[in-house]
């Protein structure tokens, strides 16, 4: 029995004493993360994030620069709230758009390949985009009210699992409906492959 490789080159398959074909042993993101392409990146501290989607924005904006010969898969996208919201509610979503010219490298993203490459990223946390973002998907809505309430809002983790790509000369953001001064936490999961 023979199986081929990406390149498209055979090789025997592996089999075990009864037969079973021997798979790589690990989760989903094994291989690309022991090929150096999987990155993480996130607040240092809570933030005080924009309402909406302004241009001149704050929270954690991944920004992939022009030029960078990088696509960014995205996998995950996650935000937590440290304290009790200072609005009624906001609106967890995802958002893109171009305009990064001004982006610089505030926070280095993590490769989780421990000493892997450096990332071709630009993550800041404080970005004046040329053109304003716009919402891809929402994912939840945290909410506050008073302590006899029992409001507790868990961490929202999104699950994109590559559905969403962001080419050079491009960014995502996550985002959320309304200013609320340091309170966030958020985080950004994903896979730089050759653009193409």
């Amino acid at each position: 029995m023979y199986g081929k490789t990406k390149a498209g080159v055979g090789l025997p398959v592996l089999v075990d004493s009864s037969g079973k074909v021997i798979t790589a042993k690990g989760g989903k993101y094994t291989e690309a993360t022991l090929a150096g392409r999987m990155f993480a990146v996130a607040n240092q501290a809570v933030v005080t994030n924009t309402a909406g989607l302004a241009a001149t924005y704050t929270g954690l904006a991944l920004c992939n620069p022009v030029g960078s010969g990088k696509n960014f898969i995205i996998h995950e996208i996650a935000c937590v709230n440290e304290i009790a919201l200072p609005t009624a509610v906001c609106v967890f979503g995802v958002m893109t758009g171009a305009g990064i010219a001004a982006a610089t490298a505030v926070i280095i993203p993590r490769n989780r390949l421990s000493g892997g490459p450096a990332s071709v990223a630009y993550v800041d946390s404080a970005v004046v985009f040329t053109e304003a973002p716009v919402l891809e998907q929402v994912f939840g809505l945290f909410q506050t009210g008073a302590v006899t309430t029992g409001i507790s809002n868990p961490p929202f983790v999104a699950n994109l699992d590559g559905s969403l790509i962001i080419t050079p000369g491009y960014h995502v953001s996550p985002y959320l409906s309304a200013i609320n001064a340091g309170t966030f936490q958020m985080s950004i999961l994903w896979e730089e492959v050759d653009a193409g």
